[in-house]
């Protein structure tokens, strides 16, 4: 039975990372409470995961692209990159 959950709780994560109808974020952290809910895990496995330093550093990289992207920095890089690459493609593929 535990499968079946696991599986429903798989494809309802892939349909919901696809469809972009809830943040990314949302959806992994009701995917987990759901499997802490049904017993699949442990509430020592549920937050084991925050401990590793590859989850902090994935955490990380989100905070970082939220706040390059809203302060137009990632727009300010691109507009630079798109002029560059007008005046030659290989310059734009060496930056």
């Amino acid at each position: 039975m535990e499968i079946m959950i696991v599986l429903g709780l798989v494809v309802s994560a892939i349909i919901l990372f696809a469809t972009e109808r809830l943040p990314v974020d949302i959806v992994a952290l009701i995917l987990m409470a759901t499997m802490l809910l049904s017993g699949i895990i442990t509430p020592a496995e549920a937050i084991g995961g925050f401990s590793n330093p590859a989850t902090v550093t994935v955490g990380a990289m989100f905070v970082l692209s939220a706040g390059l992207y809203r302060t137009g920095a990632v727009n300010a890089v691109g507009g630079a990159l798109a002029r560059l690459g007008r005046k030659s493609s290989w310059l734009a593929l060496g930056a």
